[in-house]
């Protein structure tokens, strides 16, 4: 539950509720533009969200009263909107990395585009715990600290102060992204004491530079998930606001040898023009060669795995549907009874990747029944599942 306060009054609400105020807003918004009513949308999600965060993308889009056409990976929907821009620039297929950094998380994917539109996602790797609130959080805490050393009085636990912080930090962020030095005037930050700070891009990078790094380990995971090295990588696509980041855009252009970053795509509208482009041929409206031929294969983000009851009778997980398998994809794996007169077998089905189950998404339990009696091991049984 959230703790939302509105007009001096507490409210709880699930973020399926919040999530669900947003996108009606959104509905809204769209509304006002377009003259007419939507009833229908393709909604994106971060790569790495699992099936529970999905669902609940989804419910939310209900409850504001959409029609949840599909619930599309970011990076895909971004992958789409750079393969129309670029559609009569290439005469063979290529291999194209979409790193996607946001305000709360980064998606990486790499994928193939052929020619005639049809686009296979070969890996995605992610971090739904980075993105720019976490470079705006360092900026609060540098001058909530100079603030400190300057007045004696700590801000850490005035909320107020720390908003009007972090609203000002994120305006210093990104306009750091085209300017070399900001400086910030705060009024009565605190106690009635005004606060002056001066960002340059040096102290915005230092604060940051862990985070920034840290920016490439879901870069080198995707292209290990993919089996491939960055020569066989033919175009990196920027997408999210805090892809603009100079910093951010270096490190990644020494990671790829000095290959130049595809920016021809507004980052802040990628995702959205991508997802658009796969509402209008889902509904059958879209106009043009390119939005009525082309496809979309994408992958499992995380692995599925079965627990089961081993021969010893012992708990055992087993992985039945890898990470980045083509979906949809279904998947078979047989049990055997492990007692005599068994007539009944259990299992639970879990998203993730660790040996603890606690430490996974419970998904499901399913159950045999009316199993006939029999020695053990005797009854093989089917079991099928299908993403």
């Amino acid at each position: 539950m959230i703790l939302v306060t509105h007009n001096g009054q507490e409210k709880q609400c699930y973020a399926e509720d919040i999530t669900a105020m947003v996108l009606d807003k959104m509905r809204k918004i769209a509304e006002n533009y377009l003259g007419s009513t939507v009833k229908s949308a393709v909604i994106t999600v971060p790569a790495y969200f699992g099936d529970s965060q999905r669902r609940a993308t989804k419910a939310a889009g209900l409850s504001a009263g959409i029609n949840v056409m599909r619930i599309m990976n970011e990076p895909s929907a971004a992958a789409i909107s750079f393969g129309l821009y670029k559609k009569a620039g290439w005469s063979s297929p290529r291999n194209v990395m979409i790193f996607d950094l946001g305000g709360g998380t980064l998606d990486v994917s790499l994928l193939t585009m052929s020619t005639s539109g049809d686009f296979q996602v070969k890996a995605t790797a992610g971090d739904t715990h980075l993105g720019g609130q976490d470079f705006d959080n360092r900026l609060v805490n540098y001058c909530a600290e100079k603030f400190k050393r300057e007045h004696k009085l700590d801000v850490s636990g005035n909320k107020r102060a720390l908003r009007r912080l972090k609203n000002e930090c994120e305006k210093a962020k990104k306009r750091l992204s085209f300017e070399s030095d900001i400086d910030v005037e705060i009024d009565c930050l605190c106690e009635n004491t005004d606060f002056t700070v001066t960002f340059t891009r040096a102290i915005f990078e230092q604060v940051n530079m862990d985070l920034f790094i840290k920016c490439m380990d879901p870069v080198k995971k995707c292209l290990a998930y993919a089996k491939m090295n960055i020569n066989g990588v033919d175009d990196v696509l920027l997408a999210g606001g805090s892809s603009r980041i100079p910093m951010v855009q270096q490190l990644l252009q020494k990671f790829f040898k000095g290959k130049e970053l595809c920016k021809g795509v507004n980052p802040d509208e990628a995702v959205a023009y991508g997802a658009a482009i796969q509402a209008a041929a889902l509904s059958g409206n879209g106009k043009g060669k390119f939005i009525q031929d082309f496809t979309l294969k994408d992958v499992t983000p995380l692995p599925l795995v079965m627990e089961g009851t081993d021969v010893k009778g012992m708990k055992k997980l087993m992985n039945l549907i890898p990470r980045n398998t083509i979906i949809p994809v279904r998947k078979c794996r047989e049990f055997c009874t492990v007692k005599d007169n068994q007539v009944l077998i259990d299992f639970r089905i879990y998203e993730g990747e660790s040996s603890i189950p606690a430490n996974l998404n419970f998904l499901a339990e399913c159950s045999f029944h009316g199993i006939p009696p029999a020695p053990k091991h005797v009854h093989i049984i089917p079991c099928f599942l299908r993403n």
